[in-house]
């Protein structure tokens, strides 16, 4: 039952981005902040010793661990990068995972772990229950060391197929296609060398922006991809957050991507989707300027306001019959 009522919860991912960041930055003030002011609240680390206990200790905790990595050396310069962040809510009440990994100066490469059980309070969400880790390779939850690898053990089950989680309880999918726009001239401008590696930087930040948002990627097929989320909240999100990203430019380089997104049911085969819902997110891609993101109509009124839209285009979408309302997600 409670499962039924949960949904993806694009706001705590952010609200994770921003934790993460300013945990990375020593600010303290901002962490605190952040943390429910109440006795039962409860900060847990990797050590048996790490477990703390309301909000005052936390505080004072936070303020001492905080004020010292930020003072030592051999901490400056440490660098993060935020690997996958899933966040879940049902009404005030909220839960975030976050895989990450740091770098730093004296000890190299480091995987972190984190979740965060959150409250709504007001107009802002506040940790109750913190747990963080360093993941350890090989080592299993209770401690035992493993002597055979995950991949081993996937090696052993040659006829286990790894699901596609991105279906909604209701058995409905969110699919989105990006395209880059002018890549075959792009590919003559650069050359071919430079325009690889470009394509290369773009399918990372896809792969990651998809990540962060709970998404999977289906596939990619060269300047464009297929993904597939849970939730339509969470692929508009992604959308926008993929072509802030995209803004930025890579190597010197900004690329023009158009996003087309569609939800409904679909059929799933070997780790890929089917049917009409694929067909109109990828028609709607095609339709779509540089920079822009068409939703379909129905996507539109289960979005429910969450994102401003644009004036509608009637299409005719190549292979389907009739025509189709789009429109325009304002995002900039």
């Amino acid at each position: 039952m409670y499962l039924r009522e949960m949904e993806s919860a694009p706001e705590l991912i952010s609200f994770a981005e921003r934790f993460i960041r300013n945990f990375q930055a020593g600010n303290a003030n901002a962490i605190i902040d952040a943390i429910a002011k109440e006795p039962e609240s409860l900060l847990i680390g990797t050590d048996d010793a790490e477990w703390y206990e309301g909000f005052e200790v936390i505080s004072a905790y936070l303020q001492m661990f905080m004020g010292e990595t930020q003072s030592r050396d051999d901490l400056k310069g440490t660098e993060v990068e935020i690997d996958k962040i899933l966040a879940w809510k049902e009404g005030t009440v909220g839960c975030i995972t976050a895989h990450f990994k740091y770098s730093v100066p004296y000890s190299g490469e480091h995987s972190g772990r984190v979740t965060l059980v959150v409250h709504e309070e007001g107009a802002h969400w506040r940790v109750v229950n913190w747990h963080g880790s360093i993941a350890v390779t090989n080592e299993a939850m209770w401690g035992h060391p493993l002597e055979t690898s995950v991949e081993e053990y996937l090696a052993l089950v040659t006829d286990f197929e790894l699901p596609i989680a991105a279906r909604a309880n209701d058995g409905t999918v969110a699919i989105m296609f990006t395209d880059v726009v002018g890549s075959t001239a792009l590919m003559e401008e650069l050359g071919e060398e430079r325009w690889i590696q470009v394509l290369h930087d773009h399918s990372e930040t896809v792969r990651r922006q998809t990540s962060l948002f709970g998404g999977v990627v289906v596939k990619g097929q060269g300047d464009g991809s297929m993904l597939a989320f849970p939730a339509l909240g969470s692929a508009a999100a992604c959308a926008v957050a993929l072509l802030l990203a995209v803004r930025e430019g890579s190597d010197g380089v900004t690329l023009q991507v158009r996003i087309g997104i569609h939800v409904g049911n679909a059929t799933s085969e070997g780790g890929d989707f089917f049917g009409r819902t694929v067909i109109v997110a990828a028609r709607l891609s095609s339709a779509a300027n540089g920079g822009e993101i068409l939703v379909s109509q129905s996507a539109r009124e289960q979005l429910g306001g969450a994102y401003p839209t644009g004036v509608s285009r009637t299409l005719s979408l190549k292979g389907l019959a009739g025509t189709y309302e789009a429109f325009p997600l304002l995002w900039q």
